[in-house]
């Protein structure tokens, strides 16, 4: 149930939900094989910058995903408090 595993710590959504289509895993490894590519033609200082900036998107695409998951449980939750209140109406009829 998810209200236990909540409560017991056991709800990590950004580490569960990983994406499987075919679109997501070719990109990840046409990813692997550009770092494997700039690895052999750049310098150490300049590829460590090449990961720095890896580093750095993938942070602001953890940030950007968290208020995506934010808005969307949000407006999930208007979306049933409306739903409800339309109910609430047609009974009241």
């Amino acid at each position: 149930m998810i209200l236990e595993a909540i409560y017991n710590g056991e709800f990590y959504p950004s580490e569960k939900v990983v994406p499987t289509s075919p679109a997501y895993i070719e990109a990840l490894k046409t990813c692997e094989k550009l770092m494997e590519q700039l690895s052999r033609r750049l310098s150490k200082e300049d590829y460590a910058l090449v990961e720095e900036l890896q580093t750095q998107s993938s942070i602001a695409q953890g940030e950007e995903s968290e208020c995506h998951f934010k808005y969307g449980f949000s407006a999930g939750l208007l979306v049933q408090q409306e739903a409800v209140e339309q109910v609430k109406k047609i009974n009241d009829k």
